[in-house]
C-alpha cells in the first residue's frame, strides 16, 4: 500500500509495522470519521491457501470477542483482490517496549497481567484460545489499560485442525511444553504464556534462558525456571506461587481457567497494598533486582498458598528454605558489613557533552574529583573536588574530550581533534603526549605504574588501540581493527586498565552496534579472552567486580565478580542500575555515572541561519540523527532508534507524521533521497555490508546497489540520478570515495574509485549539478572539507579553514555549508569550471550539531539556503538535565546475595 492511498473507504496513513502473517497501517476511516489500523495478508503469503484461511480465522475469532481487554475488530473486507481486517487503532506502548526498559514495579506487574487474564477469560468462554501470548501481543495505554492484540494463531474450538500435528505454533519463548511438542492444545496454553510474561515484567528475563531454539525446548518441557524471589528482593511468596502454579509442567497441576488467575492476582494486589503480603529475603542465585522504594523486607515464614496445589507448594517451600540457607551462609562467609550505601548527584552548571562518542566523565581514582567535559562557548575540561561546591574549569582545555587519570590522581589526559594532551589537575603544567593517528578516539587509560597509556583511535576501517609512553612518544599498535573483523568493523575500544593485578591487564571492548563484546588482553603474556556481551568496563578493585553497560541499545549498568588472574567471571551479573553509562570507579570502591539522555525523546525543527528556533515538525522520536530533506522539501528521513534497533523513518513535515521505512534487525542508518524524490538510498550493517535501495513508499523490496567486505557507508545521488557515490572502508585501507553509474531501471554498474589515498575521507556531498564533489579528509592531520570536480578533471579547492565535518549544498550551488565541531559555517561558492571559494563564516550553534569526526550531522538545508533542520530535546527536556551520579559503598546492597 502506497501512503495516502485509499481503499474502500479506508486511506492510508502510515505504516505501523509487520510481522509473519501481516503488515499493520494507520488508516483514517472517511466514513466515519475514525481513525483505525488495517492488517492485510502479506504479500509472500498471498498464495498461501493455507496461511490466508488462518488470517481469516483470526478477523473471525476476534470479532467474536467484545470485552475492553481485547482488541476490537470492525470488519473484515476484500477489496481488489486484497483481504485485511479492520481494527482499532491503539495508542501506546508494548509491553515488550517497556520491559526493555527494566522490570516493571509490582503493582504495574499485577495490574496488566490482571487485564490480560480477564481478556482470556473473556475469549476462553467463546471457545478462542489465542496460543501467542508475549509481551509484543499487549498493548499499554497512557492510563495503563492492557489490551491483547493479534489473534493470529487462535482456534475455534468448533474448527478443524488447519495445522500439521507435528507444526509448532507461536514463541517458543512462551510456549507451554504441549505447545512445544505440537500436541493439542487448550486455554491453558494461554495461562502458561501468562505465566512467562508475568515472570518477565517482575524479574527482567524470561523464565526459560536457552540460546537458540531447541534448547528453549529442552527447557520448556525438562526444567524448571529459578525462583523469582531468588532474581528480585521484595518479590511476595504468594507471587512466587502465583507464577510457579501458572508454569507448572502439567496441564494438570496448573490453573485450570483464567478467572482463577484473575482473582488470585487481584487478591493479591490488594494485600500488597495493605501490606498483608508476605516478603522474603533470599539469596540471588542469578543476580537480583533490588526491592522497590518503600517495600519492606522480613524473615521468611510459611503462609497458606492462596489456592490448592500441594506439589507446587512443596517445591516453593523447599527452594525458599534453601534460598533462605543459602542467605545465611553467604553472610556469615563474608566480612563484616561496611559503611551504608550512600549516594549524590549534581548537575553541571554547564552543558556537559552527553553524546555517545564524546562524553566525557572520569572519577579520580582517590575518590576526590571528577572531571568531564562539556561543549559549546563553555567546551572544555571542568573539574568538580567533592569537597567543594562549584567546578572549576582549566584553562586551555578547549575542545577537550574523553578525560581520564593518572594513577595518583595528580594528572588527567584527554583528546581533541588532532592531540592527546595532559593537564595537573590543578592547571597550568602539562603538555602534548602525542599526535592522534586519527582524530575521532574511543577513550584512553593510563597504566596502574603511570608509565604508558593506552588510547583508541578510528580510521575508517575501525577501531585500534594504540599504546604510548605518558611523558611523549610515537603511538604504536597494540590491538588492531582487523582482529576483529569477524565482528563488523567496529574494530576496539574503550580501553581500561585493572588496578591491582600483578601483570598488566586491560579490559577494552570489540565489535560494533549489532555485535559489542567485552575482551580482556594480558599484555605480559599476550592472552587475549573473550568475556561476553557488554561495553565499556571498569574493574572495582574494592569489591572484585566489573561495572560494565549493557550490549544492547539501551544504556544499562551491571557488575560481575572478575578474577583477573584467571581473567574470567566468577559468578553471576548483578543489574546494576538502569539508565545509566559511562561507569567509572574509585580506588575505594565509589562508583560514579552519567544519567543515560542520548535515547531521550527528540523532534526535527526548523531554525533560522541566525539559529533562531522557527517551528518543530515531525513526530518526537529516540535518538533521532543523519536528516536528509526530500527534494520537495516535504518529508525527511532520519535514523532512529525508536524501534529499540537503528532504521530509516520518514517524518512528514506539513501532517507531522512519522513511518518507519527498514525492518532488518541489522543496523539501517545514512539515508539519502534520490533527485526524484521516489526512492531512498541507505546503508544496511552486515556481511557483506551493502548500499540498499527502497522505495520511499515502502512498497516493494529494497534492492542491493553495491557491498563489500569492508564498510560501506555515506551515500549520496547526483543531481541527475545519473551517480551514486559511496565511502568503502576495509581493514587494510582507511577508507576509499567510490561511485556506481544507474541505469534507467537503477541497475548499478560496477564501482569506481574516485578517490584512494592514505587519508581517511568521509561525507561525499554532490553540489546539485552534479559537477563537483565536497568531502572530509584527515590528510592534513585534523578534517577539513575539500572539493573537487566530478568524475574527473583538474582541481583542488579546500573549504575550511579551522576543520571541517558534514558538509552539504544549497540547491543553486552558491553556498555550501559545513560542521565546525559544534558551529554551523557558512561559504560562498562562485565559478563555473573553476570554483571561487569565500571566506567561511559562522552562522550558528546547536548541540544536535555536536558530532565526533567526519560522520553526518544532524543537520540539512531548505534549498534557498534560509532555514535549517536540526534535531531539539521534546518540550520540557531542559527542566531534566542529565546529572553525574556517585555512589559511596554501591556493594552493600548486594552483601547479601552471592557474589
Amino acid at each position: 500500500m502506497h501512503i495516502g492511498s485509499s481503499i474502500g473507504h479506508y486511506r492510508v496513513v502510515e505504516k505501523l509495522g509487520e510481522g509473519g502473517m501481516g503488515v499493520v497501517y494507520k488508516a483514517e476511516d472517511t466514513t466515519l470519521e475514525r481513525t483505525v489500523a488495517l492488517k492485510f495478508l502479506a504479500q509472500h503469503l498471498l498464495d498461501d491457501e493455507e496461511a490466508k484461511e488462518r488470517f481469516l480465522r483470526e478477523a473471525k475469532a476476534a470479532a467474536a470477542l467484545d470485552h475492553p481487554n481485547i482488541c476490537t475488530v470492525h470488519e473484515i473486507a476484500e477489496v481488489d483482490g486484497k483481504t485485511f481486517i479492520v481494527m482499532a487503532f491503539l495508542e501506546g506502548d508494548t509491553l515488550e517496549d517497556r520491559i526493555a526498559e527494566g522490570p516493571l514495579s509490582l503493582k504495574d506487574a499485577l495490574d496488566i497481567a490482571r487485564q490480560v487474564a480477564d481478556g482470556l477469560d473473556a475469549a476462553h468462554e467463546k471457545g478462542v484460545f489465542h496460543r501467542d501470548i508475549k509481551p509484543a501481543n499487549i498493548m499499554i495505554d497512557a492510563k495503563g489499560r492492557a489490551t491483547v492484540m493479534d489473534f493470529g494463531l487462535a482456534r475455534l474450538t468448533e474448527a478443524s485442525r488447519l495445522t500439521k500435528f507435528d507444526t509448532a505454533m507461536g514463541t517458543v519463548a512462551y510456549m507451554s511444553p504441549k505447545q512445544a511438542q505440537g500436541m493439542e492444545v487448550d486455554g491453558r496454553t494461554d495461562i502458561w504464556a501468562l505465566g512467562c510474561v508475568l515472570y518477565e515484567m517482575v524479574s527482567g528475563q524470561r523464565p526459560f534462558q536457552g540460546q537458540y531454539d531447541q534448547a528453549l525446548l529442552y527447557e520448556i518441557v525438562h526444567q524448571e525456571p529459578a525462583a523469582l524471589t531468588g532474581l528480585r528482593t521484595g518479590v511476595p511468596v504468594e507471587l512466587e506461587f502465583l507464577a510457579t502454579k501458572c508454569l507448572a509442567k502439567d496441564a494438570e497441576d496448573r490453573y485450570q481457567a483464567a478467572k482463577e488467575v484473575a482473582v488470585d492476582l487481584r487478591t493479591l494486589a490488594e494485600k500488597l497494598k495493605s501490606g498483608r503480603s508476605t516478603i522474603l529475603r533470599t539469596t540471588n542465585l542469578t543476580g537480583a533486582i533490588p526491592a522497590e522504594a518503600g517495600e519492606q523486607t522480613l524473615h521468611p515464614v510459611v503462609p497458606p498458598p492462596p489456592t490448592n496445589s500441594a506439589r507446587a507448594w512443596q517445591a516453593l517451600f523447599a527452594i525458599s528454605m534453601l534460598a533462605f540457607l543459602g542467605s545465611l551462609f553467604v553472610s556469615l562467609a563474608q566480612s563484616p558489613p561496611n559503611q551504608p550505601t550512600r549516594r549524590f548527584s549534581f548537575v553541571p552548571p554547564h552543558s556537559i557533552d552527553t553524546n555517545r562518542f564524546n562524553a566525557g566523565l572520569a572519577l579520580s581514582p582517590d575518590g576526590m574529583h571528577i572531571a568531564y567535559t562539556t561543549h559549546g562557548t563553555s567546551g572544555g575540561l571542568w573539574v568538580q573536588d567533592l569537597d567543594q561546591d562549584e567546578p572549576r574549569q582549566l584553562a586551555g582545555t578547549e575542545g577537550a574530550q574523553l578525560p581520564f587519570w593518572s594513577p595518583d590522581s595528580k594528572f588527567i589526559a584527554y583528546v581533541t581533534s588532532a592531540e592527546l594532551r595532559k593537564i595537573s589537575v590543578n592547571g597550568g603544567s602539562g603538555g602534548l603526549i602525542c599526535s592522534l593517528p586519527s582524530p575521532i578516539s574511543l577513550q584512553g587509560t593510563w597504566s596502574p605504574d603511570g608509565e604508558s597509556i593506552v588510547f583508541a583511535s578510528v580510521s575508517g576501517s575501525g577501531g585500534t588501540l594504540y599504546m604510548t609512553s605518558s611523558e611523549d612518544g610515537l603511538p604504536e599498535v597494540l590491538v588492531a581493527a582487523d582482529e576483529f573483523s569477524g565482528m563488523g568493523t567496529g574494530g576496539a575500544g574503550r580501553p581500561r586498565f585493572v588496578p591491582g593485578a600483578s601483570d598488566r591487564i586491560l579490559l577494552f571492548t570489540a565489535g560494533n552496534g549489532s555485535s559489542v563484546e567485552l575482551h580482556v588482553k594480558n599484555l605480559d603474556s599476550g592472552q587475549t579472552t573473550a568475556l561476553g556481551p557488554g561495553s565499556g568496563a571498569v574493574y572495582s578493585a574494592a569489591t572484585g567486580h566489573l561495572v560494565y553497560e549493557s550490549a544492547t541499545e539501551g544504556y544499562d549498568l551491571w557488575a560481575r565478580p572478575f578474577s583477573h588472574q584467571t581473567l574470567q567471571f566468577t559468578g553471576p551479573a548483578l543489574p546494576l542500575r538502569q539508565d545509566a553509562r559511562e561507569p567509572s570507579v574509585a580506588d575505594d570502591g565509589t562508583l560514579a555515572y552519567l544519567d543515560a539522555t542520548t535515547g531521550a525523546a527528540q523532534t526535527v525543527v526548523w531554525v533560522s541561519r541566525t539559529g533562531e528556533f522557527l517551528e518543530v515538525v515531525g513526530q518526537p522520536q529516540q535518538d533521532i540523527a543523519q536528516l536528509s530533506l526530500s527534494p520537495d522539501g516535504q518529508r525527511v528521513a532520519v535514523r532512529s532508534l525508536e524501534s529499540g534497533n537503528l532504521d530509516v523513518w520518514l517524518q512528514d513535515l506539513t501532517r507531522s507524521t512519522k513511518t518507519r521505512l527498514t525492518f532488518d534487525d541489522r543496523t539501517e542508518s545514512n539515508p539519502t533521497w534520490s533527485p526524484s524524490g521516489r526512492e531512498i538510498a541507505y546503508r544496511l550493517e552486515g556481511v557483506p555490508n551493502r548500499i540498499m535501495l527502497r522505495n520511499a513508499d515502502g512498497t516493494g523490496e529494497a534492492v542491493a546497489l553495491a557491498e563489500g567486505r569492508g564498510t560501506l557507508f555515506f551515500p549520496d545521488w547526483s543531481g541527475d540520478g545519473r551517480y551514486l557515490v559511496y565511502i568503502e572502508a576495509n581493514p587494510e585501507t582507511r577508507s576509499d570515495i567510490r561511485y556506481i553509474e544507474l541505469g534507467t531501471d537503477s541497475e548499478a554498474g560496477e564501482p569506481i574509485t574516485f578517490l584512494g589515498s592514505p587519508a581517511d575521507e568521509q561525507s561525499p556531498k554532490f553540489s546539485h549539478d552534479g559537477r563537483f564533489l565536497a568531502y572530509a579528509s584527515d590528510e592534513s592531520g585534523r578534517y577539513e572539507i575539500y572539493v573537487r570536480p566530478f568524475p574527473g578533471g583538474d582541481g583542488l579547492w579546500q573549504a575550511s579553514t579551522n576543520g571541517g565535518t558534514s558538509p552539504r549544498w544549497r540547491s543553486d550551488g552558491r553556498e555550501m555549508y559545513y560542521l565546525e565541531r559544534g558551529t554551523l559555517m557558512a561559504i560562498s561558492v562562485a565559478g563555473e569550471s573553476a570554483l571561487t571559494l569565500g571566506q567561511p563564516q559562522p552562522l550558528f550553534e546547536a548541540p544536535g550539531l555536536t558530532m565526533t569526526g567526519a560522520g553526518p550531522g544532524g543537520y540539512d538545508v531548505s534549498a534557498d539556503g534560509q532555514r535549517f533542520l536540526t534535531v531539539a530535546p521534546v518540550e520540557g527536556a531542559d527542566a531534566a538535565p542529565p546529572k553525574i551520579r556517585i555512589v559511596q559503598n554501591w556493594y552493600e546492597e548486594f552483601r547479601d546475595r552471592v557474589q
